[in-house]
């Protein structure tokens, strides 16, 4: 299935702009076909967590004592053909689904507690309010050795305002208007943009008032650069020989760095790193 054509619960985080691994303007650059999708497939966390799938479900079948079964590859809103979903399981004999997911153990603060990332709770309500279904249980597989599932209770009015953003969204893409861009898609406009033609483009009045912000920004941050300099130079002076000092908020220290490294040989030094303490 192109995913062109349709917006998925992978997707749907990016379309309410709320993911953290792509922006509304990279999707919808996306789905217009204006840049290619980066090809994933080959990336060793995609291409084990393909792998790991089944396991997660059959871990998951172990824990609960509940069987599940392969879901069909594609289903789809009643009224909104480009809205869309895939599922990894369902739960045989209820109107529940199981989502698989693996994680690096960098990321296990995500699961603490009743914590769900934010893209896999929309990712969960997208399915069930496509499915029809009540209920979806996550399962995570950390760093291959920790293993936990939480459970996601369809949000009705959660649903509503995802369609309506997909909505939006899919307006925005047939009518190839792009959404506002976003601070991370600084780096993204070389690839949205690759060349530059031969014509001077005539500037509207928001455009003039956002090139003076963004001169007023740059002298601020030259001036705060400066600041930065200054007061880490009067601290530096006052740890001089010793390791650093202590504050009632904050521990200083001036530490020592080896300038050596496998392909250059530098100068030692000493690297400045201000910590705060505990309950200041």
């Amino acid at each position: 299935m192109d995913r062109k054509k349709y917006i998925g619960g992978s997707d749907i985080a990016a379309v309410m702009g709320v993911s953290r691994w792509k922006t509304p303007l990279q999707l919808w650059a996306e789905k217009t076909g204006e840049v290619e999708p980066e090809d994933i497939s080959s990336k060793e966390p995609v291409e084990m967590g393909i792998e790991l799938e089944e396991t997660v479900a059959r871990i998951w079948t172990k824990r609960t004592g509940r069987k599940v079964r392969r879901a069909p590859k594609n289903y789809r809103h009643p009224e909104l053909g480009y809205v869309r979903c895939q599922v990894d399981r369902l739960v045989e004999g209820t109107d529940e689904l199981l989502e698989c997911k693996t994680c690096s153990a960098w990321n296990a603060k995500e699961w603490e507690g009743e914590e769900i990332p934010t893209e896999y709770i929309l990712q969960v309500n997208w399915q069930l309010g496509i499915t029809g279904r009540r209920i979806g249980h996550i399962a995570v597989l950390i760093g291959g050795q920790k293993f936990l599932y939480k459970e996601i209770l369809f949000d009705k009015g959660l649903f509503r305002d995802q369609v309506n953003a997909a909505v939006n969204f899919w307006t925005m893409v047939i009518d190839r208007t792009p959404p506002v861009a976003e601070a991370a898609d600084n780096s993204f406009m070389v690839e949205l943009y690759p060349k530059a033609g031969a014509e001077i483009k005539a500037a509207t009045q928001e455009i003039i008032d956002a090139l003076a912000m963004l001169q007023q920004t740059k002298a601020q941050i030259i001036d705060l650069e400066k600041t930065k300099k200054e007061i880490e130079a009067k601290i530096k002076a006052v740890i001089g020989d010793n390791l650093g000092l202590d504050t009632p908020e904050y521990v200083v220290k001036w530490i020592p760095v080896k300038g050596s490294t496998f392909t250059v040989t530098k100068k030692d030094s000493r690297m400045l790193r201000i910590t705060k303490k505990k309950g200041a």
